[in-house]
């Protein structure tokens, strides 16, 4: 089994593993990320526009391999100190700053992939002959990166969608040419438009089934979970509803999202029925060799406990709580605890996996939250928590009161969220949209929007004039 090791040969593998024509010395392969690339160097054929399409994918998996999924969740109550990670420690403390390296360097390899992203959609007239279907599914996919990574930015940097009533609050900036300058921070609300306006031209323009890439499902289930932070409930469950109503998606019986990987079976042959998108790593088929791209380290990392007596994340007393409510939920068993310390067990047994980002089971809690929201048919969000109580209880042994009104589903529906998306990183929107909502939100005994709970942003941010750093500082 060959093992890659350079990032440049990671791109090739991920080409080659989807069936794409890589040949000769690829002068697009030889740049590692954050390098600055002459398109009329690197990009002459519709081949090249492809490659450096894989390329952004590249980017985005390995930032969504864990890393920024970690970082999320040491900003919620989810998490207990870290063992020894300095950096991990500091987002923990909600004490960032402009030299903090972990978070840094997911800031920085987000803007890499909508840098790269950028670069595909302005290099058309480099290509002869490139047709108009190419050329938009192509602009379909970019935009599709570009938007998502701008959302996983803005979410982190800046504090939620309505903190102002005009949404004119700093937030991230806005990259859409790649030649331009540095620039200082958009607002809230110029970023999300923006988001919107990418990932609808996406879901419009892609289609439903678009194998490993993104697709039309993917941009839905993405925009269901913008639309529910921006409290936009009607659009945020009407996304949710294309994807499950689709039929190409089904509820896992397993509680288990994350299929481990062996070398026998490769990574696109094994994809979990809820995945609407997701990384796919593992072992792939090229040359007769099988070849690994490892897609899961982050996760394995940091929070597998079987081969690691200390891991850095563990779950916090909160979370051991919320479980000792109900004994009889299987998902109890995702933790080992001495009574002291709460270790994950999510990931045991596990050295190389796929990795889930939007699935039906956060799809069907996001539409129960949305109809608890807005006033609709309760007894499809009881159904929809219900479907979920079912795999972790048994059938019929924990189900939600048929009679349960509005407010009785909404707590359900987030208490089954957040069990189900322990280590996601999802926990961190819900808890900051509860906080902007105007309910009493605390982490750790702090407000919510106290300053240092945002990340900050690293110093290279500040070569553009004008900008803005976060407050640090404050919440202990």
């Amino acid at each position: 089994m060959k093992r890659f090791n350079t990032p440049s040969l990671r791109i090739a593998a991920l080409a080659l593993s989807l069936g794409l024509l890589v040949t000769g010395c690829d002068k697009q392969l030889e740049f590692e990320p954050g390098d600055v690339i002459l398109a009329e160097d690197a990009i002459n054929t519709a081949d090249d526009l492809q490659r450096m399409l894989n390329s952004n994918y590249d980017v985005l998996a390995n930032v969504l391999n864990g890393r920024q999924q970690s970082i999320a969740e040491l900003l919620t109550n989810n998490m207990a100190r870290p063992y020894s990670s300095l950096d991990y420690t500091a987002v923990w403390n909600r004490e960032t700053n402009f030299f903090t390296p972990t978070t840094g360097g997911l800031y920085t390899d987000f803007y890499y992939a909508i840098y790269r992203a950028n670069v595909v959609v302005e290099s058309f007239d480099l290509v002869e002959g490139l047709d108009d279907a190419t050329a938009l599914r192509l602009e379909a996919e970019s935009r599709f990166v570009r938007a998502v990574c701008h959302w996983y930015l803005v979410k982190m940097w800046g504090y939620p969608y309505g903190y102002t009533a005009d949404n004119s609050h700093l937030g991230v900036p806005l990259r859409l040419d790649a030649v331009e300058p540095p620039t200082p921070r958009a607002t809230v609300g110029e970023v999300y438009a923006q988001v919107i306006a990418d990932l609808e031209f996406a879901r419009d323009n892609l289609p439903q089934e678009n194998g490993p890439y993104a697709s039309s499902m993917a941009a839905s289930g993405f925009l269901a979970h913008i639309h529910f932070l921006r409290q936009d409930w009607a659009a945020s469950q009407a996304e949710a509803e294309r994807v499950m109503n689709s039929g190409l998606f089904q509820l896992d019986d397993d509680l288990d999202r994350f299929e481990a990987r062996s070398d026998s079976v490769l990574a696109g042959d094994l994809i979990n029925p809820e995945t609407v998108f997701g990384i796919i790593g593992g072992y792939f088929a090229v040359d007769g060799d099988s070849l690994l791209n490892d897609r899961s380290y982050a996760f394995r990392d940091n929070f597998r406990q079987d081969n690691n007596i200390n891991p850095q994340l563990t779950f916090s007393e909160d979370i051991v709580n919320l479980f000792s409510l109900n004994a009889a939920d299987d998902r109890g068993n995702w933790i080992n605890s001495d009574g002291v310390t709460h270790k994950v067990t999510r990931f045991d047994d596990k050295q190389f996996f796929n990795v889930p980002i939007v699935h039906l089971t956060g799809l069907n809690l996001l539409r129960a939250m949305c109809v608890a929201q807005n006033g609709g048919d309760l007894s499809t969000a009881i159904a929809d928590i219900n479907a979920i109580r079912d795999r972790a209880f048994g059938e019929d042994l924990n189900d939600l009161d048929p009679a349960s009104d509005a407010a009785a589903v909404l707590a359900a529906a987030r208490e089954e969220y957040r069990k189900e998306t322990l280590c996601e990183g999802w926990e961190l929107d819900q808890a900051k949209l509860r906080g902007v909502m105007g309910e009493d939100e605390t982490v750790r005994d702090a407000p919510w929007d106290c300053p240092g709970s945002l990340l900050q942003f690293p110093n290279s941010s500040t070569t553009a004039a004008g900008f803005i750093l976060n407050d640090e500082g404050g919440c202990l």
